[in-house]
């Protein structure tokens, strides 16, 4: 059947009796007094969340999501997507479609309504509930299986649950969906929203570390206003200075300090990190300044005696005209 044919004829009943672990049914139904029935943009929004989820709870193995027929019930001010799920393992050199995995299949089915009713059921919301969940869907699949699916990180369920929001919110509350599969099915709950699905990866804080660590100077604080872009290793910064340190001769300039100037300083370290342990990002504050080093200059100098040396032995050599 192609993907865009829209049709009235067949009933939803029908569809439902032809589905395998491969295929993924979504209903729109509009509620009685909504304006409009159910528009293609909007069931488009479940279906990328649906594939977000699939992804996420993929982790290395390839999956591909096909949408088999689009379903228009105008009496009913319902739509259907039926979609096709083809995933392979990591590693599997075959087609997608020669030898569908089907614990992979039943997995990424449940994990994806288990999302959902993190989500719509969950009174405190913690991540790490979640990934509770994961383990046990994940531990069910290598019983019968020989290989257990890799556990989304955070980060990748986050993404996920992020998808489902922005579908919630072209929806109406009293509009309804469904996900149906043949490992189950959800009824999202479209008065449920999560505002800002990315706090829920600060669950965790380490703070006030301490450190000594060597800043190279990208962008010294012209403005005044006590942030410094520095870079430590490969990565760039932003790096707060507390008032009381050496560089307050910077500000009466009486110090001067250029892009590429090293700074040694003491500074207290805020690691956030996510519900597994992972870290998701780092804040400096810079509380003593110990040493500024001056390496650029240092070398520009030294690059500058060495080109004037060869000049006045080219100068030397040079044959009388």
């Amino acid at each position: 059947m192609p993907a865009n044919e829209i049709q009235d004829q067949a009933g939803f009943s029908e569809i439902l009796a032809d589905l395998s672990d491969s295929d993924i049914v979504i209903e729109v139904l509009a509620s009685g007094g909504a304006r409009r029935p159910p528009q293609l943009a909007d069931a488009q929004l479940v279906e990328d969340a649906v594939e977000a989820s699939y992804r996420a709870l993929a982790g290395a193995a390839q999956v591909r999501l096909e949408r088999v027929a689009v379903l228009d019930e105008v009496a009913k001010r319902s739509l259907s997507l039926w979609l096709r799920v083809e995933a392979r393992p990591a590693g599997d050199a075959d087609t997608l479609s020669d030898r569908p995995d089907s614990a992979l299949l039943k997995f990424l089915a449940r994990g994806t309504l288990a999302i959902i009713a993190w989500m719509d059921g969950s009174p405190t919301l913690q991540l790490s509930n979640l990934q509770q969940a994961m383990r046990v869907l994940a531990w069910g699949t290598s019983v019968t299986t020989t290989a257990q699916p890799v556990l989304p990180s955070s980060a990748e369920l986050v993404e996920a649950i992020s998808g489902w929001q922005r579908a919630k919110k072209a929806l109406g509350p009293s509009d309804s969906v469904r996900i149906i599969t043949t490992n189950g099915s959800a009824k999202l709950d479209l008065s449920k929203r999560i505002a800002d699905p990315r706090a829920l990866l600060l669950a965790r804080k380490l703070v006030n570390h301490s450190a000594d660590m060597i800043f190279v100077v990208e962008m010294p604080d012209y403005q005044g206003v006590g942030n410094w872009q520095l870079k430590h290793g490969g990565s760039s910064t932003s790096v707060i200075v507390e008032p009381g340190t050496m560089l307050d001769k910077f500000y009466r300039r009486e110090l001067d300090i250029r892009p590429g100037d090293a700074l040694r300083c003491k500074v207290d370290v805020e690691t956030s990190y996510g519900p597994d342990h992972e870290v998701l990002g780092e804040r400096f504050r810079v509380v003593e300044i110990l040493e500024v080093l001056p390496t650029s200059r240092t070398e520009d100098s030294q690059e500058g005696a060495r080109t004037s040396s060869q000049a006045n032995a080219t100068a030397e050599f040079e044959p009388a005209k």
